[in-house]
Formats: C-alpha cells, structure tokens, sequence
C-alpha cells in the first residue's frame, strides 16, 4: 500500500468536503436571509394592519355614536363650550385620533414605501385636524405627551399654515 497515494486521496476528499459543507452553508444563509425578509415583511404588514384598525375604530366611534360625534364636533370647534367631563372625552378622542397618526408616521421612518406612502395619505388628516380651535386647545395643552419627531412635525405644519 502507498501511504502517500492513501494521504493525497484523503486530502482530496477532505478538500471536497470544505467545499461541499461551504456550498450548503451558503445556501442555508441564502434561505435564512430570504425567511427574514419574508418575516420582516409580515411584521409591517402586520403593524400597518394594527395601525389603520386602530385609525378605523377611532373614526367608528364618532360615526356610530352621536353623542361622541357631538363631543367631537363641539370641541373641535370651541372646546371652553364643553363640560369638564366633555372636555375630558375630546381630549381623549384627539388623544386616540393623533397617537394613530403617530404610530403611523414612525412606521414610516421605518416601515418602507407602504408605511410612508399611508403617511402621506394621513397629513391631510392632520392638516383638517390643525385647523381647528380645538385642536390648537389640545396641542397647546398636550403635545409633550408625543414623541419628539411628531411634535416637530405637527409645529412645522403649523407655522406652515399661519
């Protein structure tokens, strides 16, 4: 037998098997990488999904609630004509209104052409939002309550529309 014939086979074989083991491992990050993206995907969408939900039952509440619809309506335009307890359920429907709109504007920074195009399409939400006497009431009260890229958003709207 020939010890060094016996060496160079295994070496040669050795050799295939680096190969082949770089093969499936880069294959394996490959496949890895593409259920990440997909996953990743999932959760904007998923994220999105709960944000215009959240948008939905918002707006649902003062559609299908007239005495909401009144608060609304009557805070909007003059909210020192409500009660303290009125008062109080405007702030909260404001409150719920803009968090959507901020959870909706951060997944934008994040959450690629979907979450930014939908960004987009919510400013003139905003814009009708920041005409009124209540909202200037409301944001003059708690905006500190919102993030800062929010607030300065919403405070270069404003000075925009002056």
């Amino acid at each position: 037998m020939n010890w060094d014939a016996i060496g160079a086979t295994g070496e040669v074989l050795g050799a295939i098997a680096v190969v082949v083991s770089l093969v499936y491992l880069a294959f394996q990050i490959r496949q890895n990488t593409r259920q990440i993206d997909e996953n990743t995907k999932a959760a904007q969408a998923a994220a999105f999904d709960s944000s215009i939900a959240h948008t939905f039952k918002a707006r649902q509440a003062i559609a299908e609630n007239s005495d909401v619809a009144r608060i609304y309506l009557d805070g909007s335009n003059d909210p020192d004509s409500l009660s303290e307890e009125d008062r109080v359920r405007y702030r909260l429907i404001v409150h719920n209104i803009l968090w959507s709109l901020w959870n909706i504007q951060s997944q934008s920074q994040v959450g690629g052409e979907l979450a930014s195009e939908t960004w987009s399409a919510q400013l003139a939400i905003l814009k009708r939002m920041m005409s009124t006497r209540g909202f200037r009431w409301f944001w003059g009260n708690y905006s500190q309550e919102f993030g800062a890229s929010f607030q300065k958003i919403v405070d270069d709207l404003e000075g925009k529309s002056r």
